[in-house]
């Protein structure tokens, strides 16, 4: 069985989350400040090497300007595109 991590759905999930920090403007460094962790755990969250759990997602959301909500909405959109069944 495919690892979780490796799934098309968590390689779009990773695009999003790529996609939340550079559309904020904000380096792996800023965002690091602002979330109150280190950027190399930034830096493996994004590259898949490190899972996001829901209170972190929730707190780079926020770190963002956005919401949880928001960035569900927007993942589930990309989803949709690439033709893999819905979240929601």
């Amino acid at each position: 069985m495919r690892s979780p991590l490796h799934s098309d759905k968590y390689q779009l999930f990773l695009e999003e989350l790529n996609t939340l920090r550079a559309d904020a403007g904000l380096s792996q460094m800023a965002l690091a400040a602002r979330m109150q962790i280190g950027q190399d755990v930034v830096s493996r969250c994004e590259a898949g090497r490190r899972r996001v759990d829901v209170f972190e997602l929730a707190l780079w959301t926020h770190a963002c300007g956005t919401t949880l909500e928001a960035f569900v909405k927007k993942l589930d959109e990309r989803i949709q595109r690439h033709q893999l069944p819905s979240l929601l």
